[in-house]
């Protein structure tokens, strides 16, 4: 809702929003838009570009994902096929390109782009939703003439990375835990490796669908966790609707499941079965609130499995959870070309640690405002208790 409490309308959220600005920097466009029912939405328009990239002409990246192709007519910002965008809502969306060409020559194309990105959020909100998007804008130099334009793609190209139907899932589960395909990835399986001294551990894990990857390194670990030892209980949440709450009350068990059990069998039933229910929604913090409310006596020894492309859907609670003086373990999943700070913040906020692939970073509470310090070859600083990605 604005400060005068009247609806905006498309028109005039199209005048308002703010220039997308250079390249190599972070901006923040914060608007407000009128819902199909009424209902007014603050939504903050985070554009991280990555690169600003010079070439002849465009390709298509081979970074691992999937991609969409959104078309847009030279000069033009209109989205004629809006399915194509839209369709690309319940997607984890992890890059994308907005390509455009350098001609006419020397033209200043700042508000153009400007449009460009504004039509894209009328029909795909999800490409501004997250921290770790990386975004980048590719001038094409090599038009020689306006015949050749129709040569060249303008518009954007949206990298995401599917979810997996949930048959094609637990048939992979068998295929590994089978021993007949092998892992694609070991992340959370190192990590666990060199933390020899967690024993009994209170598990908190994300099994949303695009986890697959690090869910079947859990079901691979439960297999030895009889012996090792190194959880007691799991929480596994899912979540299908984004009304969190900090468990103060009765406790909330939609799209939060739980077992305490040595049993790899046990283990294995209860996370499949979780992950049949439930949503794309990551309600990190109240699955946290519903491990301390469920086992009270083994709070001090939580473990966050977290995914790093999707951002918690409840980090409001962060002030809460900072409340109850409990260390959070956080094990980030899937860190490639981007970290989601939102789990450093996490870490910090509880006097925690993170976990990478190669990194165990310790006594994240113990940083001040204006430490800077790297994970995963990316440099961070602590600024106003939140961190934030900086460049070289």
């Amino acid at each position: 809702m604005n400060r005068h409490n009247k609806p905006i309308d498309k028109d005039t959220l199209k005048q308002d929003c703010v220039l997308y600005c250079i390249p190599q920097i972070i901006i923040l466009i914060a608007f407000l838009f009128s819902c199909a029912i009424n209902a007014q939405t603050l939504m903050n328009m985070q554009v991280k570009f990555k690169d600003s990239i010079y070439i002849d002409k465009y390709e298509v990246a081979k970074n691992g994902f999937k991609f969409q192709s959104i078309r847009l007519q030279p000069g033009d910002y209109k989205i004629e096929n809006t399915k194509v965008p839209e369709s690309l809502n319940q997607e984890t969306i992890t890059e994308i390109d907005l390509v455009y060409t350098d001609y006419p020559k020397g033209e200043d194309f700042t508000e153009l782009n400007r449009k460009r990105l504004i039509e894209l959020f009328m029909s795909c909100p999800n490409a501004f939703k997250h921290k770790t998007i990386i975004w980048r804008v590719v001038k094409q130099i090599g038009v020689k003439n306006q015949a050749d334009l129709k040569n060249y793609f303008h518009g954007f190209v949206i990298y995401f990375r599917p979810l997996i139907p949930k048959e094609t899932e637990r048939l992979y589960f068998e295929k590994i835990l089978a021993g007949k395909e092998k892992l694609k990835d070991s992340t959370l399986l190192k990590i666990l490796i060199r933390n020899t001294k967690w024993k009994e551990m209170l598990c908190v894990a994300d099994v949303t669908g695009s986890m697959s990857p690090y869910t079947v390194q859990l079901l691979v670990w439960a297999k030895h966790n009889e012996r090792l030892r190194t959880f007691k209980q799991f929480v596994f949440f899912n979540d299908n609707d984004e009304k969190s709450n900090d468990q103060s009350g009765k406790l909330d068990t939609m799209g939060i499941w739980s077992i305490e059990s040595f049993d790899a069998k046990k283990v294995h039933d209860k996370i499949l079965s979780s992950m049949e229910k439930g949503n794309h929604i990551e309600n990190d913090l109240e699955a946290i609130f519903f491990a301390t409310q469920k086992y009270p006596n083994n709070i001090k020894h939580i473990i966050l499995i977290a995914d790093n492309w999707e951002d918690p859907c409840d980090m409001f609670l962060l002030g809460k959870l900072r409340a109850l003086n409990i260390p959070i373990r956080v094990v980030i999943c899937g860190i490639n070309k981007a970290v989601n700070t939102n789990y450093l913040d996490i870490a910090y906020a509880t006097n925690g640690s993170v976990h990478t692939i190669e990194e165990d970073i310790t006594a994240m509470g113990k940083m001040e405002n204006g430490y800077v310090f790297k994970i995963c070859g990316m440099k961070f600083k602590l600024f106003n208790n939140r961190f934030h990605e900086i460049k070289s």
